[in-house]
This record gives C-alpha cells, sequence and structure tokens, in this order.
C-alpha cells in the first residue's frame, strides 16, 4: 500500500483516554506525526512514480450547509447562505471518483461536515444516489469507500431511522452526546434536549439490532478538559447510553482553525510538521466546492468546484500544494486557514 495515513486526532485520543496526557508521549506522538508527513508529502508529491494514487483517504460530502442546533463549541457561522446539495452534484462528484483510479486511495466517506445532514429534505433520494455508485462498484469489481454518518440525532425520528437503516448505504453512524450529564449535554449542545436525543438514539438502535445487517454505531463526545477522558464521574443515563451503541470515542474540543477561543489552547505549543487532515481530506461542499480540510466549517479554504474541474485538478491545484509545502518547511503561520489552528 502507498502512503502512510496517521490519524493523528484518533491517536492522540486513544492513548489520551488509557495513560493520561503525558508531555513526553505527547510529543513522541507529535513527532511521529511529522515523520508521517514527511514521507506522505514525498511519496506523493515529489516522486513521479507513485502519482498512480493521491494521499486522500478521506472525503467529506457536506448534504446542507447549516444546522438546527448552536453549539457552543463549533465555529459555523449562522447567518451564511444555507445550501442544499443536489442530485446533479451528487451525481457528477461519484462519476469522478469512480472514474479516476488515483482516488482508490479513499478509504472513508463522511457524510458530514458542517451541517446537520438530516435535514436535507431529500434524504432518501440523496442515499439512494449513493446506493447506486455502491451497486455499480461492487458489479464492476471497484473499490467503494466505507460510508459514514455523523448527526446531531434531534430529528432521528422514526421515519429518519427507517430511510438510514433500509437504505442499505451506511457502514457506520455516530451520534454527538456531549457534556456528561442531561445538564452539561444541553448547555454544550444549545438548542438539543436530552430526553429527545435518548429517545431518538434508543429507537434507532433498537431498530437498527432488527435489521438483516446492522449499521456499525457510536458516539463522539466532547468533554470539558477540566475533566478526565474516562466515564467515572459521568452520570448514569449519560454511561448508560454510552454502552448502548458498539462504541465510543471521548475528546477534548479542539479551536476549529482557530475560530473557536478556548482558553486550554491559547498557549498550546506545536511540535510536530503538518498536518494528517491537509494531508489525507478533501471536503465536498453542497455548492459543489472543494475544500482542504474539515474544521474549515466557513469555506475559507475553498481550492475549487467540482463542476468545473475534475477531482484530481482540485487535489493538485497549486493553493493546495503550496499549503503542504509550507507546512514541510515550517510556515505553517503563512496560511490564513491555518495559522491559529492548534493542529492534529
Amino acid at each position: 500500500m502507498f502512503g502512510i495515513h496517521f490519524n493523528s486526532f484518533e491517536f492522540k485520543n486513544y492513548f489520551v483516554q488509557r495513560i493520561g496526557k503525558s508531555t513526553i508521549i505527547w510529543r513522541m506522538i507529535e513527532f511521529l506525526q511529522g515523520i508521517s508527513y514527511i514521507l506522505n508529502y514525498f511519496l506523493f508529491y515529489k516522486f513521479p512514480l507513485l502519482k498512480k494514487k493521491t494521499s486522500i483517504t478521506e472525503i467529506n460530502i457536506e448534504f446542507v450547509s447549516y444546522c438546527n442546533l448552536r453549539c457552543k463549541l463549533c465555529s459555523l457561522d449562522h447567518t451564511k447562505t444555507k445550501i442544499r446539495i443536489s442530485p446533479a452534484i451528487l451525481k457528477h462528484f461519484f462519476e469522478n471518483l469512480l472514474s479516476d483510479k488515483r482516488f482508490r486511495s479513499v478509504k472513508t466517506i463522511h457524510l458530514y461536515n458542517a451541517g446537520e445532514v438530516l435535514l436535507h429534505p431529500k434524504l432518501k433520494e440523496m442515499l439512494d444516489i449513493i446506493k447506486h455508485y455502491k451497486q455499480q462498484a461492487a458489479e464492476q469489481g471497484i473499490h467503494f469507500p466505507l460510508i459514514a454518518l455523523l448527526t446531531n440525532a434531534t430529528i432521528l425520528d422514526d421515519e429518519n431511522s427507517k430511510i438510514l437503516i433500509e437504505s442499505s448505504v451506511l457502514d457506520h453512524i455516530r451520534f454527538s452526546m456531549d457534556g456528561g450529564n442531561k445538564e452539561k449535554f444541553e448547555e454544550m449542545r444549545e438548542r438539543a434536549k436530552w430526553d429527545s436525543f435518548v429517545k431518538n438514539v434508543s429507537h434507532f438502535c433498537a431498530l437498527n439490532k432488527l435489521s438483516q445487517k446492522p449499521i456499525q454505531t457510536g458516539i463522539i463526545t466532547l468533554v470539558e478538559y477540566k475533566n478526565k477522558l474516562d466515564t467515572e464521574w459521568m452520570s448514569e443515563e449519560f454511561k448508560f447510553l454510552l454502552h448502548t451503541v458498539d462504541g465510543y470515542e471521548l475528546r477534548y474540543a479542539h479551536n476549529w482553525g482557530g475560530d473557536v477561543e478556548i482558553e486550554e489552547l491559547k498557549n498550546k505549543k506545536g511540535y510536530k510538521v503538518g498536518c494528517s487532515l491537509l494531508m489525507h481530506q478533501l471536503v465536498l461542499l453542497p455548492n459543489g466546492d472543494i475544500t482542504v480540510c474539515c474544521a474549515d466549517l466557513n469555506s475559507k479554504g475553498v481550492i475549487g468546484n467540482i463542476t468545473r474541474e475534475t477531482l484530481f485538478e482540485i487535489y493538485m491545484k497549486p493553493q493546495r500544494l503550496e499549503m503542504l509545502n509550507n507546512f514541510i518547511k515550517g510556515q505553517k503561520k503563512k496560511i490564513d486557514l491555518c495559522k491559529n489552528c492548534e493542529t492534529f
């Protein structure tokens, strides 16, 4: 397999949850991230023989640009234009993706970014489109990425649950459940109601278990820095729901490219070279724009549009190559999108 994919954000959290945030271990992880970035940079962008594949392993598809919640640790600008992805753009993306062998490197497609996926009024139609290309790839013996979805579950009612389960499209679904108890959940996830969330997730999991091919379920929980990344201090009902799904991940918040002020990150000193998100990700926005990173919730890093250029042309855009090169040279401050990000 070409390249090294070092999912640093999840890797860090794995260690923190198990052995604590040791400075020495943290620096070792940062060092390994840097080595991974440098190797991938030369493998994919300097050696012509390896241009048969791209460095992209994940692509996010944003179904809608807006959300029904106002989470305190989210950077989404709720005043920006509300856009929904069209069937035409989604079809165009998958035609391009599957026809270009260089993107067989993509392991996962995430059906989310800034907006809440389930707000798309034609959710079933969008999933049917993906199902068509998934079946087409299987018939042709073409690799098709895993499909993952993240939702706030506020409108995950019976109808939407059945649409997701019966679509036969999703491989993974995760629910955002922050805080550690009912009160902190509703404080951090403004407009969300704990009782409705519990009801929706529990109902989905019950239906999912009865399906012929259950979707793997999970929960992502943001934890305040004052708490440990464990469940000992959490309420019993919170812990019960964590164990209702197949797995969960506890995280500390990041600063979304510097757009969210987090006191604990103000004086954080970075040690690593590069960024795994920039190296391994692209994000398709509802209007066909492509941005370079899932931390870019407000389209500051757009480098092209899938309706006017191919995915590979966008991948090789001079703006993106310059960003990658600046990280190699330790000149992150030259990149407007990245300069205030604590990076992964």
